[in-house]
């Protein structure tokens, strides 16, 4: 198993905000806009409240980010989609203090992850969302094509050539160009015309099959990957396979995975790391330690007769 990723350390609100103003009056006039206005209105100084106290992590493996919703599990992972500079398939919540607060947060790497340039990425919810749309679209556009060229083929094969009006030479080689093209048409077989002038729709599929073919596509070669919420979307049957395919690419094919998930079945991944973010300080935790197990737990155990 493999830790690219070793650490992370955000700074506090307080020496941040006097580090920035200071440095703001001296070699980087450009952060001056971290100044008064700020203190005035803290809800657009997202995310240096989130944590006023600063944070320091360590990473294994496999680590999970517990918490409930704003605790900044998706916040730390932008974070550090930041710090490594890497490209993003779909907007993120951002402001104007976003990427000056991640210049000050400290991310170590060993060195294995530095020298040999690994894989590095993040997948969010609504990357997961866009990809089920687009493959929807996709078979949407292919499906009229196939349409219009079985009818075009029809025609052919029917001896419909239709003669336009030529007002030139250009209109005149369009035509010729048009009646060969259809001519070859004719001599293919409605499959093998649709596979090299169409394509294929994609395999029709539940948006929980597309999502989970979309994971397994894109976490390819050996990195660190961020994934965000991936239970969205994931049924818990599809929930579990991807939970396999995690645990055995982190076992056996170099991939490390930090991952934000309210998930109780990706939470409980054998061998993963889970920090409770509604903790102070942000400590590590048993599975069966966390407040929404238990909760679940308490409302199976409740109902444990209906199972008999």
């Amino acid at each position: 198993m493999s830790r690219y990723i070793t650490s992370l350390t955000l700074p506090d609100k307080d020496s941040f905000l006097l580090t920035v103003i200071a440095e703001s009056m001296k070699d980087h006039p450009e952060w001056s806009f971290v100044r008064m206005p700020f203190f005035q209105n803290e809800v657009d100084g997202y995310p240096i409240g989130l944590f006023p106290k600063g944070l320091s992590l360590e990473f294994s493996p496999v680590t999970i980010l517990y918490g409930n919703n704003g605790s900044g599990k998706s916040t730390i992972l932008n974070l550090m989609a930041e710090i490594l500079e890497i490209g993003r398939r779909s907007p993120i919540n951002n402001s104007r203090y976003f990427s000056l607060f991640a210049k000050f947060c400290q991310l170590t790497t060993h060195s294995d992850f530095d020298d040999i340039d690994r894989r590095r990425d993040i997948i969010t919810s609504d990357d997961v969302f866009k990809h089920c749309f687009q493959v929807r679209d996709a078979n949407r556009t292919i499906t009229k094509s196939q349409n219009e060229a079985i009818q075009m083929k029809r025609s052919v094969m029917r001896g419909e050539f239709q003669v336009t009006q030529l007002r030139g030479l250009e209109d005149f080689e369009r035509w010729k160009h048009d009646v060969s093209q259809r001519r070859n048409l004719g001599k293919k077989s409605f499959s093998v015309y649709l596979r090299d002038h169409v394509g294929h729709t994609h395999k029709p599929a539940s948006n929980g099959e597309t999502a989970l073919e979309f994971f397994t596509s894109t976490i390819n070669s050996a990195g660190v990957y961020l994934l965000d919420e991936p239970e969205n979307s994931l049924s818990p049957a599809f929930q579990l396979k991807l939970l396999e395919f995690l645990e055995q690419t982190s076992e056996w094919m170099g991939m490390q995975y930090i991952i934000a998930t309210h998930s109780p079945l990706l939470l409980g991944m054998p061998k993963a790391k889970i920090i409770n973010l509604d903790e102070e300080g942000a400590p590590e935790r048993k599975w069966s330690e966390l407040e929404n197990i238990r909760i679940l737990h308490d409302f199976f155990a409740e109902r444990e007769a209906e199972f008999k």
